[in-house]
């Protein structure tokens, strides 16, 4: 099987990334596109809040802002932001506009999740490699067992996968890829973290399957 030069891989791995912040306006991250597609419902419903926020004008904004902060904190809490911004300079008093965050539609994530298998189907396909099998490597086999046991080890591990990217906030390529292009600490963390994890695990494989 040919693989890729090493170069290539990576110039095409750079410019996917940088396409995707160009037309999404945000940092690629395969697990990040999966929870949008998986709770599709909930960014519905946040994309409908969000064109009702850009429709409303400041004042409005301003009102309701208001009113939920009267209403979680109380009159108190008011009192001591005013007697902080009396204490303000003049100069240094800036004019407070609205913003609302960039949203992105989830089915503009399941056309990004869709176009990597349709790429990967259509690279096996040209290279006539493509293949459809149902049984797994002979070193599943061997670790697991029979195929019950491999697809329910491959039933967990998809959940701890998943389980451990929401938990970090990114999975190899949004912390791999994007964050770690630019140098973000966590980025860097998590991706020493998970590629440690993976080389002592296939040492201990090796050393464990005869």
């Amino acid at each position: 099987m040919a693989y890729w030069p090493w170069w290539m891989g990576a110039l095409a791995l750079g410019g996917v990334s940088i396409g995707y912040l160009l037309l999404i306006g945000k940092l690629l991250g395969v697990s990040g596109s999966w929870a949008k597609v998986v709770g599709w419902k909930e960014d519905r419903e946040l994309g409908r809040s969000a064109a009702e926020l850009e429709q409303a004008d400041e004042g409005e904004i301003e009102n309701a802002l208001l009113a939920a902060t009267l209403a979680e904190f109380g009159a108190s809490a008011m009192d001591e932001k005013n007697a902080e911004q009396d204490r303000e300079a003049p100069d240094n008093a800036t004019s407070a506009t609205a913003s609302t965050p960039g949203y992105t539609p989830w089915t503009a994530h399941l056309f990004f999740l869709l176009a990597m298998f349709g790429g990967g189907l259509i690279a096996a396909l040209s290279s006539g490699q493509f293949e459809l099998e149902f049984q797994l490597s002979d070193t599943h086999s061997r670790i697991f067992g029979g195929p019950l046991e491999i697809w329910l080890a491959l039933l967990f591990g998809g959940m701890m996968v998943g389980f451990g990217t929401q938990m970090a906030g990114g999975c190899t390529s949004g912390h791999g890829l994007s964050g770690c292009s630019r140098l973000i600490p966590a980025s860097l963390l998590s991706t020493v973290v998970f590629m440690l994890s993976a080389i002592g695990l296939s040492l201990l494989m090796e050393a464990a399957i005869p």
